[in-house]
């Protein structure tokens, strides 16, 4: 699912049926199993695409410094660099401006950002229980018991 998708589920999940507040506290459970797992899986996801990250990244390192063999290029599926050899203050700029390297990080932001919208659907699980219980003492109250 991406992060579209969450949403609207979330939105249909997310919603307490007034009047029937006993079948709404017994489905908190499933509630947090299923996000649980979603939760799980994108932080997994996400550990993932990072160390990915961070192997591009010593590849463009070395890409840029020249050190890459033939092999290596043609595994790649890169051209040789034939640009001047970065020196090491200038190395960030390199790699900041690298389009492979901006590429995977913004798929990093838009796993976390999931990872950060899933983590604000479990606080919201474990209050439901809290809010269902208020419901139902203002139910009693308003009819009088």
């Amino acid at each position: 699912m991406n992060l579209d998708e969450l949403q609207e589920a979330w939105a249909l999940d997310c919603q307490i049926d007034d009047d029937h507040l006993d079948r709404e506290s017994v489905t908190t459970p499933k509630l947090h199993s299923k996000y649980l797992n979603f939760l799980i899986a994108y932080k997994l996801k996400t550990t993932k695409m990072k160390a990915d990250y961070n192997t591009l990244r010593q590849q463009k390192f070395r890409y840029y410094r020249g050190e890459l063999s033939r092999d290596e290029l043609t595994d790649l599926g890169w051209a040789q660099w034939q640009g001047i050899k970065p020196l090491k203050n200038e190395m960030e700029e390199f790699l900041g401006g690298d389009r492979d390297l901006n590429t995977m990080e913004i798929k990093v932001q838009y796993l976390q950002s999931i990872v950060e919208f899933l983590e604000s659907i479990m606080n919201q699980i474990k209050a439901r229980d809290w809010q269902i219980r208020n419901s139902i003492e203002w139910k009693k109250f308003i009819s009088g018991a």
